[in-house]
């Protein structure tokens, strides 16, 4: 007897999604690696501007835009595993998760293609004071107005990843108890950065600086590996029902 085809594909989609989540561990991973070996990680002033037009800058800004795709994946599998178990959660869980995303795909498609790709090319093309002046108020223009987005952006990760923390507790299954301390610990990690950008709380900015990248791919990279034992994990129950008809 064969195994219906619908079985495989639900695995294989869970196997897709870790693979969706790796993929934006490794784009933290070069960009890391990025910042500490050809460019800065906090330039100001015109050093600021012309990094961008560097091509490891810009590849850099390209591989994160990109990786915010991928991540979607594993946001939906993680609302599709548990949405029949927990469907307010699971749905609301996913639609947080889902602003953060689109938050951060606008803000790094501006940062790419307008700021780096144009307004950094027209100062370095002029040889005007006032033009590269001009272009650079532009620039801080738009890091300054990004303040306000940016909550949008944290406070869309804070509560997709509570809602997460709800939809995948479950006392019976160690996995789902891990992940759901990543996800309650990755809002956490949101809350600092509300803290520190719109509470006033400046002492905590070189902490959440420290703990950004080991904390990024502690729980992504989590994140990837339950994603993979739920692939496992259907499998075998699909295993496990053929051999009960034979």
């Amino acid at each position: 007897m064969s195994l219906p085809v619908k079985s495989y594909s639900s695995a294989n989609f869970y196997r897709f999604a870790a693979f969706c989540a790796a993929c934006y561990v490794v784009a933290q991973i070069i960009q890391e690696f990025a910042f500490h070996h050809g460019i800065s990680d906090s330039p100001v002033g015109e050093q600021a501007i012309l990094q961008r037009l560097m091509p490891l800058d810009q590849f850099r800004l390209t591989l994160l835009l990109l990786s915010f795709f991928p991540i979607t994946v594993a946001f939906a599998a993680v609302a599709l595993r548990q949405v029949r178990l927990r469907p307010a959660a699971s749905v609301l869980g996913f639609s947080f998760s889902l602003l953060f995303v689109i938050g951060e795909i606008i803000n790094r498609s501006i940062d790419l293609f307008v700021i780096s790709k144009q307004w950094a090319m027209q100062y370095q093309g002029t040889g005007s004071v006032a033009a590269k002046q001009l272009v650079a108020e532009r620039i801080q223009v738009w890091t300054e107005s990004f303040t306000g987005y940016y909550f949008i952006i944290r406070i869309g990760l804070l509560l997709g990843c509570l809602c997460f923390a709800i939809a995948t507790w479950d006392r019976r299954q160690r996995w789902n108890q891990f992940i759901a301390i990543v996800f309650a610990a990755n809002a956490a990690r949101s809350a600092g950065r509300l803290a520190e950008g719109f509470m006033g709380q400046a002492w905590l900015a070189p902490v959440n600086d420290a703990i950004y990248f080991p904390a990024t791919v502690l729980i992504y990279g989590s994140l990837a590996l339950w994603l993979w034992k739920q692939a496992q994990y259907l499998q075998q129950e699909e295993l496990e029902a053929t051999t009960s008809l034979k």
